[in-house]
């Protein structure tokens, strides 16, 4: 059996839809605090755990102690150590809420609706050393309609979110992919 664990910071509702699609792979969540990401773990019956201070060490060891096949960010609100990326490369993923090179860091949803962007998305990529700049998995456009608010238009992206990453996320797992030439192929 594949092993993923999640790590989130905030509502989890990406750990969840994750979790309703990969109940027996998804062995843990790791939070960096309380959050309501633990709720859904505990409602799922997922063991979770809060990172200790520093935060940094309590990961390296989590992460090399759980043996994961793949390593799941969904919404965490950290940027991962450059010695953790390069050890378990390519085996953290991350989802971004923007066509990325569009929009890299936070806030990317409010930023991209006042900008006035008529094509927006989401993006699966491995995670590098830079923040948002790995190879790419998986993109989804999201046309914007002229009357969506922030809020609608924030819906959406999370619907489409809830709906390729855990598609991604077993695709990933259980078929051959590889990386060459900076991109994610499925030969």
């Amino acid at each position: 059996m594949k092993r993923i664990v999640v790590l989130a910071s905030g509502r989890g509702t990406n750990f969840e839809a994750i979790t309703k699609r990969l109940k027996e792979e998804v062995k843990l969540l790791v939070v960096d605090r309380e959050c309501q990401a633990i709720e859904r773990a505990k409602r799922l019956g997922v063991p979770w755990f809060l990172l200790e201070k520093p935060w940094q060490d309590s990961l390296r060891k989590v992460l090399r102690e759980g043996n994961y096949d793949l390593i799941v960010l969904a919404g965490f609100m950290r940027i991962i150590p450059e010695d953790i990326v390069k050890e378990f490369y390519p085996k953290i993923i991350n989802i971004h809420p923007a066509i990325l090179p569009a929009f890299p860091g936070i806030n990317s949803i409010e930023r991209a609706f006042k900008k006035g962007v008529k094509v927006t998305g989401i993006t699966i990529h491995v995670v590098t050393e830079e923040v948002d700049d790995g190879p790419i998995i998986l993109q989804r456009a999201i046309y914007v309609r002229d009357h969506w608010s922030l809020e609608k238009l924030e819906s959406v992206i999370h619907r489409v979110e809830h709906l390729w990453y855990p598609r991604i996320v077993k695709r990933l797992l259980y078929e051959k992919w590889e990386i060459k030439e900076g991109k994610v192929i499925f030969p």
